[in-house]
């Protein structure tokens, strides 16, 4: 039985990031990364018939970007990964359980939900660089302060990607600070 429309789209947005580092990996292109994702995604709903399940449009989604990207590579005359080495990426990325692509995608939703200092705190270390002194110097608290801030708000954003990966029993809801 073939899978719905809604269904495969609802799949390879599900696996969006998964397909586009791979895709990624090979072109050594993040954008052009995204343009083959988009043409695999035309190239699956135009074979929607095809699919068996989940893990069918999955491996065939991982196979489509690999070729794509290989032929994206050749053209701009770089030498792609060996094929040994694309196997066993494709192998891994094509374990439909949980992966760290699934994880990436909790963390996203989990970031949008840090609130005021917490979040400038975040940005400031991870976007800016700044250490834990230099941020404490910058929003005028102690080091100790900002480190506690940062201890807090991992173990907050780890329980939210728990709670969105349904690993815990309580629904996700709420903020994060």
């Amino acid at each position: 039985m073939a899978i719905e429309r809604d269904a495969l789209v609802q799949i390879l947005l599900r696996y969006r990031m998964r397909l586009t580092a791979c895709a990624a990996v090979i072109a050594r292109d993040v954008h052009a990364a995204d343009d083959i994702y988009q043409q695999v995604v035309l190239a699956a709903l135009q074979a929607a018939d095809s699919f068996r399940d989940r893990r069918h449009v999955l491996a065939w989604a991982l196979r489509a970007a690999r070729h794509r990207a290989i032929d994206l590579a050749h053209r701009r005359r770089l030498v792609p990964l060996p094929d040994e080495i694309l196997d066993q990426m494709e192998a891994d990325w094509g374990d439909a359980e949980v992966s760290w692509s699934d994880r990436a995608e909790a963390l996203h939703k989990c970031l949008g939900r840090v609130a005021g200092p917490a979040r400038e705190v975040l940005r400031l270390r991870y976007s800016e660089g700044l250490t834990a002194a230099m941020i404490a110097g910058r929003l005028r608290r102690t080091t100790d302060a900002v480190y506690q801030m940062l201890s807090r708000t991992h173990r907050a954003l780890r329980r939210c990607v728990e709670m969105e990966m349904g690993r815990l029993d309580q629904p996700a809801g709420g903020g994060v600070s």
